[in-house]
C-alpha cells in the first residue's frame, strides 16, 4: 500500500518529531548531569579551598611561634644571668670586707659587669619587642585576611540550578546533534549566553578547545564573580602564596629585634665571663692569697671565651679574628695582679706590670672596637641564602650581621612554591579578580590598599627599627669607657709617688661619710643590722639586745642616768677639760703601785749639771712641714749631705719622710730658715713601723717595730721616692705581739744596734758580721739613769747619745764605757714632747719635739 504526499509528509513529521524528541531529551539529560556535577565541584573546590586556607592558618603560626618561642627563650636566659650579675656586683662585690683590689682591675671587672648590664636589658628589651611584634602582627592576617573561603548564601544560591533553567538555552544547543560541535558566536549572536568570554583555562582541559555547553560559560562567570579579599604588597614577588608574600612583608617589623636580642645574649655572655674571671682574681689575690688557684681560674674561662667565638662567629666572614684578642685581658691582668701583691717593691717589675695593665686594657678595647665592626648590617651585597630543605632562609633585602648569620636561626615565608604544589585558594582569588565585574560587596583597589595601610598603622613604620642602633649605642659606650679607664690609669702612674699620690683623700684620712656597712636599727628593733647579712631577724647579731654599734644612734637602753641627765653640750666640755690631764699621764714615767705614785728620773742629766750646761746657745729651725706629715724620726746628714747643705731627714713611722736643708749656720743664732724636700720610702710596708733610721754614705739604714733591719741605697730619693728593701734576715729582738714602744739607733759601719725597751734604764747593745744570713749578737748592756726616749750613734759608731723625754742629752763612749753630759733640757719648752735627737756632722745636737696646740701637734726643730 502506497503512502501519498501526506503519508510521506505526516510519516517525515513523526521521524522529525521523534528526532527532536530525541535530541531534546538527550540534551535536556547532558544539562541535568552537568548542573549536578557543576554544584558537587564548587562545593569540593570550597571544600579544598577552606583545607587549604587553614593549612595556611598554621603557616602563620608556626612562623610566629619560632619567633615568640625564641624570643622567650632568651628572656628567660636573660632575667637569669640579670639575677645572678646583681649577686656579683652587690653583696659579692670586693673591697666590702677585706682591702680592695688595685683600682685598675675593678676598672676591668666593673666596665665588664655594666657592659653584662647593657646587653641583658637590651636582650629582655628586644625579645619583648620582637614577641610582641610577631604576636600582634599573627592575629592581626588571622583575624583580618587569612579567612577560610566560606561562600555565601547567595553563592549557594547561583551554583544551585532549577531544571527549568534549561529553557534559558539556545535552540541549537536543545537541539544539538550529538558529536556534532557545538555552536560558539556567531554572526548577529547576540543571546543569553553567547556574549560570554572563553574561560582560558579551560582550552586546555576540553577536548575540542572552546567546544563547551553555553550554559559552562555563564556559570564560570557567575560563579567566579565573588570578591575575594586581598593584601597582596604593591612590591610583591615571586609565586608563593600571598599570605606567605604579606607575611614576608610584615615580617620586616620584628625581625631586627630577633636578630640583635641573640647578639645580645652573646655579647652577655662574653662580658659576664670576663667580669667573673676578673672578678675571681681579685678574690683569690686580695682575699685568700691563692697564687696558684687564680691562674687555674683564668685558663678555663679563657678556653670557655673562645668556644663561644667559635661557635657565634663565622670565621670567614671575618678578615682579621681581632675579636679573639678580648679573651688574652686576663692572661696579661694575671700576672699583672701578681705584680702588685709581690711581696717586696721593685721599680723595674713594677713598670712590667704597668704595660701588662695597658696589655689588658688593649685587648678589651680592640675586642670591643671589632664587635662594633661585625655587629653591624652588611649593607654590600649579601647572598640570598638558597631555599632548600631544613635551612634557615632570608630575602637579601634584609640586611643582616654577615659574621652572625648561622647563628640567627630565622625563617621567612618561601618565595616560590615547590614542584607538584598548587595554590587553590590563590587560584580561586585570581579567577575572581579577573572575572569579576562591578557587583555590589566587591572589594575595590582602594579598600584592599586601606588594608594594607591598616596593617601597617597597627605594627609601627615598615622598615624602620632601632635595634641595630641601640647596640651600636651599647657598644659605642663602652668603648668611651675602655678609653676612659686607659686614661685614667695614665694619670694614676703620673701621680704615683708625688706629694699628691691620689685625686682622691688617703686611706685612714676622714672622709665625712658614715660607715657603710652599718645604718640604725629599725623602729621597734635593738639589734644592729649589718648591711648584707641578713638584717636584725636573721644576721648574725640576732637575738643580740642592746648591743650597739659605732656611728650608729645610741638607743635609750644602753644610756645610763648620768649620761641621759647630763646635756651632751656639758658632757663634750668636761671630757675637752680632761684632755691634757690624760696627755700628760700618757707622756709621764709615773708609774702607780700599792697606792702610792712613784715617780721615776725622767731626765738623764742631773740638775746640778744641767745648770753648768745651760749657757749654750740652741737656734729653731723654720721649718714648713709636707701636709700631713708627723715626724718622729731623726737622722743628722753625713759629711757629704752636710756641704750640700742637708743636715738631717725626719721621717714619719709609716715611710713619709722630708731633708731639712739650710744654707746658714746655727750658731749664735735664734731662728734659722730651712727647707724641705718631701719623698716617701718605697718598699717599707708590710714590716711594720719604723723605729730607727741613720743615713750615711751609702745611704739610710732603717729598723722596724717588726726587728726587720733595712736599706735605702744612694745618695737620696729620686723623683719623691727612695727605693728600700730588706738587708738582713735576721731580725732584732724586738718584734712580738705588741707593738715595739721603746727606741732603736743603728750604726752601718760597724754594724751596730742600740735598744733601749721601753720601762728599762738599760741601754742594749747588739752587734753583727753583715752577712745576711748571720744573727744578731749581744754586744752589752749599759745602765742609764732615766729611760731613753731616742737613742742614735754617732757616724762613726764610738759614741751613743741617749736623750730624755725632758730633751736632755747624754753621751756613752762605747769603747770606753763612761757616761757624760752633752746637752741640758732647753729651757721655756716644757710643753714640748722630744720624739727624737742625733749628732750634727758640724758638732752639734739636733733635736725633735712635737708640741700640741689648738687640737693639733705641730714639729718643731732645734739646732744646738
Amino acid at each position: 500500500m502506497e503512502l501519498g504526499a501526506a503519508g510521506y509528509a505526516a510519516a517525515g513529521a513523526a521521524s522529525a518529531a521523534g528526532a527532536g524528541m530525541g535530541l531534546f531529551g538527550y540534551n535536556r539529560g547532558n544539562y541535568m548531569m552537568d548542573q549536578k556535577l557543576h554544584f558537587s565541584r564548587f562545593t569540593a573546590g570550597h571544600t579544598y579551598a577552606m583545607a587549604q586556607t587553614a593549612q595556611y592558618r598554621e603557616d602563620i603560626t608556626m612562623l610566629t611561634a619560632l619567633t615568640t618561642g625564641r624570643m622567650d627563650l632568651y628572656h628567660g636566659i636573660a632575667g637569669m644571668t640579670a639575677t645572678i650579675l646583681t649577686a656579683i656586683y652587690c653583696p659579692g662585690r670586693l673591697g666590702l670586707h677585706t682591702p680592695a683590689p688595685p683600682a685598675w682591675l675593678m676598672g676591668l671587672a666593673m666596665v665588664n659587669i655594666a657592659g653584662c648590664y647593657i646587653w641583658l636589658g637590651l636582650t629582655m628589651w628586644m625579645a619583648m619587642h620582637a614577641s610582641l611584634r610577631a604576636d600582634s602582627a599573627a592575629v592581626h592576617m588571622l583575624t583580618r585576611f587569612v579567612r577560610l573561603p566560606v561562600p555565601s548564601q547567595g553563592m549557594l544560591d547561583r551554583a544551585r540550578k532549577f531544571l527549568s533553567a534549561y529553557e534559558e538555552q539556545p535552540l541549537r544547543e536543545v537541539l544539538r546533534v550529538p558529536f556534532f560541535r557545538h555552536q560558539g558566536k556567531g554572526k548577529g549572536a547576540g543571546g543569553n549566553n553567547e556574549d560570554m568570554d572563553m574561560d582560558p583555562d579551560a582550552l586546555g582541559r576540553t577536548r575540542h578547545g572552546n567546544d563547551v555547553p553555553a550554559w559552562f560559560l555563564k556559570e564560570k562567570a557567575i560563579d567566579q564573580g565573588e570578591a575575594f579579599e586581598s593584601m597582596m604588597p604593591l612590591a610583591a614577588q615571586g609565586t608563593a602564596p600571598e599570605h606567605f608574600e604579606v607575611y614576608r612583608e610584615i615580617q620586616n617589623e620584628w625581625w631586627p629585634y630577633d636578630v640583635y636580642a641573640r647578639l645580645s645574649i652573646f655579647l652577655a655572655f662574653m662580658h659576664l665571663s670576663h667580669c667573673w674571671c676578673f672578678m675571681m682574681l681579685a678574690h683569690q689575690l686580695t682575699e685568700t692569697r691563692a697564687f696558684f688557684v687564680g691562674g687555674a681560674v683564668v685558663i678555663p674561662f679563657f678556653v670557655l671565651q673562645q668556644i663561644i667565638l667559635t661557635l657565634d662567629i663565622m670565621p670567614s666572614q671575618v678578615s682579621i679574628p681581632l675579636h679573639r684578642l678580648g679573651p688574652f685581658a686576663q692572661l696579661f691582668a694575671y700576672p699583672a695582679v701578681c705584680i702588685e701583691y709581690r711581696r717586696y717593691y721593685d721599680a723595674d717589675v713594677a713598670f712590667i706590670g704597668y704595660i701588662l695593665v695597658y696589655l689588658a686594657y688593649a685587648c678589651q678595647l680592640i675586642y670591643t672596637i671589632q664587635l662594633l665592626i661585625i655587629c653591624a648590617p652588611d649593607y654590600g651585597s649579601p647572598p640570598e641564602m638558597a631555599e632548600v630543605p631544613s635551612s634557615s632562609w632570608w630575602p637579601s633585602a634584609w640586611r643582616l650581621p654577615r659574621a652572625f648569620k648561622h647563628a640567627t636561626h630565622l625563617v621567612a615565608p618561601p618565595r616560590n612554591l615547590e614542584p607538584g604544589q598548587t595554590d587553590l585558594a590563590g587560584e580561586m582569588r585570581a579567577a575572581a579578580k579577573g572575572g569579576a565585574t562591578a557587583t555590589t560587596g566587591q572589594l575595590t583597589a582602594e579598600s584592599a590598599e586601606g588594608k594594607r595601610r591598616d596593617v601597617h598603622r597597627a605594627l609601627g613604620k615598615h622598615g624602620e627599627s632601632p635595634a641595630w642602633f641601640n647596640v651600636k649605642a651599647g657598644l659605642i659606650a663602652l668603648i668611651v669607657a675602655w678609653c676612659f679607664l686607659i686614661a685614667g690609669f695614665t694619670i694614676e702612674i703620673m701621680n704615683a709617688g708625688t706629694t699628691h699620690p691620689s685625686l682622691l683623700n688617703g686611706p685612714g684620712v676622714p672622709n665625712n661619710l658614715r660607715d657603710p656597712r652599718y645604718r640604725p636599727a629599725k623602729v621597734g628593733y635593738t639589734e644592729p643590722t649589718e648591711v648584707g647579712t641578713g638584717g636584725a631577724l636573721y644576721g648574725p647579731a640576732r637575738g643580740v639586745e642592746g648591743a650597739e654599734r659605732r656611728l650608729s644612734e645610741l638607743g635609750s637602753n644602753v644610756e645610763s642616768e648620768i649620761l641621759s641627765a647630763l646635756p651632751r653640750h656639758d658632757l663634750a666640755e668636761k671630757l675637752r677639760s680632761l684632755l691634757p690631764y690624760l696627755n700628760e699621764l700618757a707622756t709621764s714615767d709615773s708609774r702607780i703601785g700599792g697606792g702610792v705614785t712613784q715617780t721615776a728620773a725622767v731626765s738623764m742629766i742631773p740638775a746640778a749639771a744641767q745648770a753648768m750646761l745651760t749657757g749654750a746657745a740652741s737656734a729653731q729651725a723654720v721649718v714648713q712641714w709636707p701636709a700631713l706629715f708627723e715626724p718622729r724620726l731623726l737622722a743628722c746628714g753625713h759629711a757629704a749631705a752636710h756641704s750640700e747643705g742637708k743636715i738631717a731627714l725626719a721621717l714619719s713611722h709609716h715611710g713619709r719622710g722630708a731633708i731639712i736643708s739650710t744654707a746658714a749656720s746655727h750658731v749664735g743664732a735664734k731662728e734659722l730658715p730651712a727647707m724641705t724636700t718631701p719623698f716617701s720610702l718605697v718598699g717599707t710596708f708590710g714590716h711594720g713601723p719604723l723605729v730607727a733610721a741613720t743615713w750615711d754614705e751609702a745611704g739610710l739604714l732603717l729598723a722596724a717595730a717588726t726587728g726587720a733591719v733595712l736599706e735605702c741605697p744612694g745618695s737620696g730619693p729620686t723623683d719623691g721616692l727612695w727605693q728600700c728593701r730588706p738587708a738582713l734576715a735576721a731580725k732584732l729582738p724586738i718584734g712580738n705581739s705588741k707593738p715595739f714602744r721603746g727606741a732603736v739607733a743603728l750604726s752601718r759601719a760597724p754594724l751596730r744596734a742600740a735598744i733601749a725597751f721601753p720601762g728599762e734604764s738599760a741601754v742594749t747593745l747588739f752587734s753583727h758580721s753583715g752577712e745576711p744570713s748571720d744573727l744578731w749578737l749581744l754586744a752589752g748592756e749599759v745602765r742609764t739613769r732615766a729611760s731613753a726616749s731616742s737613742v742614735a750613734f754617732s757616724s762613726a759608731a764610738k759614741e751613743l747619745f741617749l736623750a730624755s723625754v725632758d730633751g736632755a742629752i747624754a753621751k756613752l763612749n762605747i769603747d770606753a764605757g763612761n757616761m757624760e753630759e752633752a746637752a741640758a733640757p732647753l729651757g721655756g719648752l716644757e710643753k714640748h714632747h722630744w720624739q727624737a735627737a742625733c749628732p750634727l756632722h758640724s758638732g752639734g745636737i739636733a733635736r725633735l719635739a712635737l708640741v700640741q696646740e689648738a687640737g693639733s701637734r705641730e714639729a718643731s726643730l732645734f739646732l744646738s
